[in-house]
């Protein structure tokens, strides 16, 4: 299911989420939820040492936006609010956690990135509910670097061009699977920024496209390393094996 007036405002780091997220608001007369950057305590942290806290990092976002979706959505649904622009959906946070599994470096094990998937199946997955458009800002993984330099964010500053580049490229196989389960994708060219009057038209003729909505498709789990070495693997009586003969 969907929540009618529930907007999700996707893209990159840099992109530009933030400010379109707060002047749409105002347009469609909705509440802004945006992210708290300053209120994240792994955020600098984890730009210093991504492999040390990167799974804990992904664990705080996870939690954080599960609070903020199910306070919006009740609200929306009591009819407190007309409706939601909200910087980055919960749906998001498998992108993030997904790419720094993939990273050559293996940023988040298998095994947490299994545990971190297994703990969004019981949080988001028994309360599914999609955003009514979800607007996807494109634009090139160099003009968003640019952005970043420009806005001076001291925690930003070891974001490189390659990681915004695979960040880029996991957002389309995301947004892939948003549109395969049936969500109302806006994807807006953001290299320039579009007035905020045509965005607001957009969204409302975008609002009347039908929409057919399927069970969403979690991201495979990784399958467990098995250490290969007989001598590691104890059998069933507790003992250690003895080395096969060559």
């Amino acid at each position: 299911m969907f929540a009618e007036g529930y907007i999700g405002i996707a893209g990159t780091i840099g992109v530009g989420k933030s400010t379109l997220t707060t002047d749409l608001a105002k347009a469609l007369n909705f509440e802004s939820i945006l992210e708290e950057v300053d209120g994240n305590p792994y955020l600098e942290p984890f730009y210093r040492d991504m492999k040390e806290y990167g799974t804990m990092m992904q664990v705080w976002l996870l939690n954080h936006r599960f609070r903020q979706h199910r306070e919006f959505v009740t609200r929306i649904s009591l009819g407190k609010i007309r409706g939601v622009v909200q910087d980055r959906t919960i749906w998001e946070d498998t992108i993030f956690a997904r790419m720094l599994n993939r990273h050559p470096d293996k940023i988040i094990s298998d095994l947490d990135y299994n545990t971190y998937l297994d703990l969004f199946d019981n949080m988001v997955l028994r309360e599914l509910v999609f955003p009514q458009i979800m607007i996807y800002l494109d634009c090139r993984a160099e003009s968003a670097f640019k952005r970043i330099q420009a806005r001076g964010r001291v925690m930003e500053r070891t974001i490189t061009l390659d990681y915004l580049k695979a960040l880029k490229e996991n957002y389309e196989e995301f947004i892939a699977e948003m549109e395969g389960a049936g969500v109302r994708i806006l994807r807006l060219n953001w290299e320039e920024f579009v007035p905020i009057p045509e965005v607001a038209r957009l969204v409302h003729e975008y609002s009347l496209k039908p929409s057919s909505f399927t069970k969403w498709v979690r991201p495979l789990r990784r399958a467990p390393k098995m250490d290969p070495r007989p001598e590691l693997i104890a059998d069933t009586k507790g003992a250690m094996p003895q080395k096969a003969h060559a």
